[in-house]
């Protein structure tokens, strides 16, 4: 028997012929249809998918005080539109969780590097918006290490807080930012617009017998800088913005095994409704402090009143006088 008749894959002369006896193009074409389709079907169904998870893989291999979760991840230079679905972020005290979303930074509008960092008519280069986004608070780690200090009892926490009582008398060197407006992030975006759709505040957890809930449907917040009201601080932080059909009920608690003494008065929908408002108006601010840098109570002493002078009477090994 013939030696290539046992052979199964086809050399190129034969595969040569083969297309010529069979129409090459069109079978190259229906090829090149295939692989068209099927990557299109990657780029829209699984590639934010599989970046997402990439993503998540790395940041939290880095990062270690909690996990952060991104469901898929796509952006596109072009627009400067970053968008993201399924987002959450966990550690011992709260969680945020966001469903989807979208971030557009607008590049193509014109940087002037001399504008006025506190000026809220500034460009808006940064916009955000966040579809069902929860903010829940069901710990305070710092503040039950600091009680167990203070008591004196035993440490159960899984983190412990620093030790900032060492220093008695420290010395203040206030750091404030230089006059050039160009060195600090506050003259690339001056201001930014976050849109929240359907969100949700929560404090609480599973020992209390309720928790406290803010639910909101629409939110349009505006973040902005200004002058501090101190010298000492370096900039003043400006929330404004407005909230659509805000509710504070507090909600019973889904885990909690303990007794409750104290009933609500009555029950609408979730839970007991504290306020309840179609239209309601923000404004917070908040300085920021500036940098500080500490030292112990002896190095203050030396810097201050200088070296200790030795008393007279006190002499070296070899008689002489310090």
């Amino acid at each position: 028997m013939d030696a290539s008749k046992n052979n199964t894959f086809l050399n190129f002369n034969d595969l040569d012929s083969f297309l010529n006896e069979h129409n090459s193009n069109v079978i190259w074409l229906l090829v090149a249809t295939i692989l068209s389709c099927g990557w299109i079907i990657y780029l829209t169904y699984y590639n934010s998918r599989n970046i997402g998870l990439f993503l998540t893989l790395i940041i939290n291999r880095f990062y270690k005080d909690g996990y952060i979760h991104i469901g898929s991840f796509s952006f596109s230079v072009l627009s400067g539109k970053v968008m993201f679905r399924d987002v959450y972020y966990i550690n011992q005290d709260m969680s945020i969780r966001i469903q989807d979303g979208f971030l557009i930074f607008r590049w193509w509008k014109m940087y002037n590097p001399k504008q006025k960092q506190h000026d809220p008519k500034a460009e808006t280069r940064l916009y955000l918006t966040v579809n069902g986004f929860e903010f829940h608070v069901y710990n305070r780690t710092d503040l039950y290490a600091g009680l167990q200090e203070t008591f004196g009892l035993e440490p159960t926490l899984l983190t412990s807080r620093k030790d900032e009582d060492e220093c008695l008398l420290c010395s203040v060197n206030i750091s404030t930012e230089g006059p050039e407006p160009a060195s600090s992030w506050r003259s690339l975006i001056p201001v930014v617009k976050l849109n929240i759709s359907t969100g949700r505040l929560a404090f609480g957890n599973h020992h209390l017998p309720q928790t406290l809930c803010v639910n909101f449907e629409d939110a349009f917040l505006t973040y902005a800088t200004k002058p501090p009201s101190s010298h000492l601080d370096q900039y003043m932080h400006i929330v404004k913005g407005s909230l659509e059909n805000v509710r504070v009920m507090l909600v019973p608690s889904p885990r909690y095994l303990g007794l409750q003494n104290d009933e609500p008065p009555r029950l609408m929908g979730e839970g007991f409704v504290v306020m309840q408002s179609n239209d309601v108006d923000i404004y917070y601010y908040q300085d920021e402090p500036g940098r500080s840098v500490v030292c112990t109570v002896d190095q203050w002493i030396c810097d201050v009143l200088g070296p200790p002078a030795a008393p007279a009477s006190w002499r070296r090994p070899d008689g002489r006088k310090l």
